[in-house]
Parts: C-alpha cells; structure tokens; sequence
C-alpha cells in the first residue's frame, strides 16, 4: 500500500490562493475594526451627556460633563488646553461627568465634594488614532441644571479615527450634535460635513 502526500506544486498553490484572500480580505477587516472604534467612542460620549442630564434631574443639582486630560487620575479636573499631545478641541483626551456639591458654583471645575460619576481616560494618543473634534467654544464643558437643561450654544464633535495629520474627515466619521438644550443627535459625516436634520 503506498501513500500519497501533498506535492510542492501543490502546496506552493494553496500558500498563494490564501495569501491571495488574505490580502483582499485584511483592507475590509480594518474598516470593521475603524468604524467599531468610532461606534463605540460615539456611544461613550453619548452615555456620558445623558448619563450628566439623567443624574442632574434625579439629584435635583448640577452635573457636568466635560473635556478631561486627566481622567484616569485621583485630581481628575475639567481641561480645556493643548496636553498630552491633543489639542484643546479633542475629547479623545478623555472626559469626565461630575455632580456639584451644594454650595460649589463653578461649573467647569471639580471642586472639593463634587463626585465624579463617570470617567473616559484618554484615547491612544499615535498618529493614527481617534479624533473627537468638537466645535464648542472653550470651557469645553456642558453643564446640566435640576431640570436637565444643558445651557449653552449648540455643539458640533465629529468622531473620526484617521492619521492625525490628515485634515479630510474620513467616510466612516460620524458627527454628534448636542442642541443648546443639551439633546444630541448622531449623523454620518457628508462632504467632510455634519448634514442638517
């Protein structure tokens, strides 16, 4: 009885067809992988706005959200400056949502028995990375009053992921828009634009 093996030829051929479909497949598989990171980034910051209005309202106090470069850390306060190597626009430095305590009156900053309810420590910071672009004047901030009221000028975050030195939006960018009450609506970004709705 003699057996039979796979020839070099033969090998050689699947080797080929599957590098083949790996590098048509691979290009696809990163866009997955891009547009779940943007999905997921979007819907964090949307839980952290509604978390701030949601705890505002039941607490019967102000609760902010805002931009944090230190987030991670025990004095994590509000930061709307260049750091880390973010611009003083870019959420991916992280965040913070944060309820103020009775007699605190500045909005913008954690101040002594405020309670931090939530915090985003940064995004990866490499040259292809998460952008979270807002288009809020600074205080990059958004406070919630008793009644769930977010005061304030309307805001545009596009929530892209793209090398860094790119100024073009890439076609998976997603915009979020927080209207001046501080209810946000999600859209995909059209001709490097948030489309009007």
């Amino acid at each position: 009885m003699s057996q039979r093996g796979f020839t070099l030829v033969e090998v050689m051929t699947v080797i080929t067809i599957s590098a083949i479909l790996a590098a048509l497949a691979i290009p696809s598989f990163q866009s997955s992988i891009r547009s779940s990171r943007i999905s997921s980034a979007t819907n964090s910051l949307i839980a952290g706005i509604d978390l701030a209005r949601s705890e505002a309202i039941r607490r019967s106090t102000n609760v902010t959200v805002c931009r944090s470069t230190t987030a991670d850390q025990p004095n994590a306060d509000c930061s709307s400056g260049a750091a880390n190597g973010y611009p003083g626009t870019d959420w991916a430095a992280g965040w913070i949502v944060f309820a103020k305590a009775p007699g605190n009156l500045v909005n913008t900053s954690f101040e002594a028995n405020d309670e931090i309810l939530f915090r985003q420590a940064g995004m990866p910071n490499a040259p292809e990375r998460l952008l979270i672009e807002s288009t809020a004047p600074n205080p990059q901030a958004r406070t919630f009053d008793a009644r769930g009221i977010g005061g304030g000028a309307a805001a545009t975050m596009f929530i892209d992921q793209r090398n860094t030195q790119v100024a073009v939006r890439s076609v998976q960018a997603r915009c979020l828009v927080v209207n001046f009450i501080g209810r946000t609506r999600v859209a995909r970004v059209v001709n490097d634009a948030c489309p009007p709705g």
